[in-house]
């Protein structure tokens, strides 16, 4: 029976042992939920080039950058802004792009751009939106919002663009403007 007795007891303590040992505190909680969250990589005045087969491509300038990588986080973001330059045979330049923000999906190879969007062509022709996205794969920029589109001649104002993706090819949609036309 005392050897029954001393089971018992052992049972008791090591269950006691394990139930009050898995105590989660809301704090450590947070904090490992909060590392989760934290961006891999973080700078200030920030200055970038993306090359294809040794040929620049890309420049981009930026005065915050914040980049995540935690798995089903894969973006990197320019909380407050950036302009991109982008080259066909560096140094030419073939269109200039500014928003005021912009994201990233390093996953898809999507860039949306938000707030003052600006962007120039080689022939001086702008494009005015609240928001672009560029799908690098597609080799495309496209909107579904307003959009204002000047060139040398002709202001014309839509809801929708889609350009090739050194806006030299474009269509807007839901035309509304001034035309000029040749007889």
């Amino acid at each position: 029976m005392p050897n029954n007795y001393c089971k018992y007891y052992l049972l008791f303590v090591v269950n006691a042992l394990l139930f009050f040992s898995c105590n989660n505190d809301i704090e450590t909680i947070k904090k490992v939920s909060q590392s989760e969250q934290m961006p891999m990589l973080s700078g200030e005045d920030i200055y970038f080039t993306q090359s294809e087969y040794g040929e620049i491509m890309l420049r981009v300038f930026t005065k915050e950058l914040v980049q995540y990588a935690n798995g089903e986080k894969n973006y990197t973001e320019f909380p407050k802004g950036m302009k991109a330059v982008h080259f066909d045979n560096y140094p030419d330049t073939v269109s200039f792009l500014q928003a005021n923000y912009a994201i990233n999906y390093t996953d898809t190879d999507v860039w949306e751009a938000k707030g003052n969007v600006i962007m120039r062509n080689v022939k001086n022709e702008q494009l005015n939106t609240e928001y672009l996205v560029w799908d690098q794969k597609k080799k495309i920029i496209y909107s579904n919002t307003r959009v204002q589109v000047t060139t040398s001649d002709d202001i014309i104002y839509g809801e929708g663009f889609e350009a090739d993706e050194q806006f030299e090819n474009w269509t807007v949609k839901k035309v509304t403007g001034v035309f000029t036309f040749e007889e």
